[in-house]
């Protein structure tokens, strides 16, 4: 058998028309197939103008392991007629099979559909295709223990480690995408903290991006909030503050209202006392009055604010340690009427010694600017 270099849209290919035919599930047409493989794959594969060459790839394969043709069974998603359907799969059949150059495009389809139908060796494909993804998987558990941010969430969430794997590579898939889009100017990989807090929510509003998450049920946007989680997890409160200067408008020449922004970054100066004020000095959670246990926790986050923002006492809750922790990581939220949200990554038995459950509410003391900042926390923070 010729030897081919196949790559992961022509394996997915492959393996996507191979449960088809076994499953008897008919045929599939290109908008199907791009839609499924898009999935699969963590990338949008257009299904004008990038099936072409897989299905050719596929064919040859079929081909050299004596099997009938599968690509015919992808039709175009426009075809309006019975001889339209075999269009897309004439040309390149035509060239392994020199007999079909004197039959119609729909003849030489049908024809080939017949073999398929007829064919009781499909098991060769699975095995070529098996040993392959073997291949595959040897290459990606070589890179997942050099990719930190997938040995985090090996070690800190109770993920199945094909989707650790997903998120993973979703992050790298997303951020590629954006680039070239001219969302974001360099890769997420590569961003502090902060710098992720001002480029994600450019990400989860980009009308492509919205498409590609619903079609992969909120998948990316789900890796998106987990990397963010990693990000700050990773980053010292030192460096935060050094990177802060970086994100004050250069148009701020008061050095005093510089230093204030600045203190609100880590929940000093002005922005913890008003909120220290709002809340009588206690925790809106545990009722903690102790000042060296509370902390000023900004509800959209500080790099992602505006100067007025980042001083608002409507951008602010007053909380504990343990508790700001809690929702700066989004793991926790609030609802305008102090209802809490708890992810699902903080884990039952956590919960318990957290002394929270679904449902509870506190007295978060919300008017409609804060409503605001707390529904960005919800869509853009929170980690469901």
């Amino acid at each position: 058998m010729k030897k081919q270099s196949l790559k992961d849209i022509d394996l997915a290919l492959a393996r996507l028309l191979l449960d088809t035919v076994v499953k008897k599930q008919g045929r599939l047409t290109y908008k199907e197939i791009a839609e499924n493989l898009s999935l699969r794959l963590g990338r949008k594969i257009n299904p004008h103008y990038n099936l072409s060459v897989p299905l050719g790839n596929v064919s040859m394969l079929c081909f050299d392991l004596g099997l009938p043709l599968i690509s015919a069974n992808a039709i175009y998603s426009n075809a309006t007629s019975v001889s339209a359907v075999g269009e897309g799969f004439y040309p390149f059949a035509c060239e392994l099979r020199p007999e079909y150059r004197t039959m119609t495009p729909v003849d030489a389809w049908r024809a080939e559909l017949e073999k398929i139908r007829k064919c009781n060796e499909w098991y060769k494909l699975g095995e070529y295709l098996e040993k392959c993804e073997g291949k595959t998987q040897s290459s990606v558990k070589d890179s997942r223990s050099t990719d930190p941010f997938y040995q985090w969430l090996s070690s800190n969430t109770t993920l199945a480690e094909s989707s650790i794997y997903k998120y993973s590579r979703a992050v790298n898939t997303v951020s590629e995408e954006m680039q070239t889009l001219g969302v974001i100017s360099s890769p997420l990989r590569e961003m502090t903290s902060m710098d992720l807090d001002v480029c994600i929510p450019r990400i989860l509003s980009n009308s492509e991006f919205i498409e590609k998450n619903q079609r992969g049920n909120n998948m990316y946007s789900n890796a998106l909030k987990q990397y963010r989680y990693f990000s700050h997890s990773e980053t010292s409160e030192l460096n935060e503050s050094i990177e802060a200067e970086k994100h004050i408008d250069a148009t701020t020449p008061s050095i005093t209202e510089r230093t204030a922004l600045i203190l609100s970054r880590i929940g000093q100066g002005a922005f913890r006392q008003s909120l220290m004020e709002k809340y009588q000095g206690k925790c809106i959670i545990t009722g903690i009055d102790h000042p060296r246990l509370l902390i000023a926790s900004h509800i959209k986050p500080w790099a992602a604010s505006n100067n007025e923002e980042r001083l608002s006492v409507d951008n602010g809750l007053l909380l504990s340690a343990t508790y700001d922790r809690l929702f700066d990581n989004g793991l926790i939220t609030f609802d305008q009427n102090g209802r809490v949200f708890l992810s699902a990554l903080i884990g039952k038995e956590n919960l318990n010694r957290l002394h929270l459950a679904p449902g509870m509410q506190f007295p978060i003391l919300s008017n409609p600017k804060m409503n605001s900042n707390l529904e960005y926390h919800s869509e853009v923070i929170f980690i469901r």
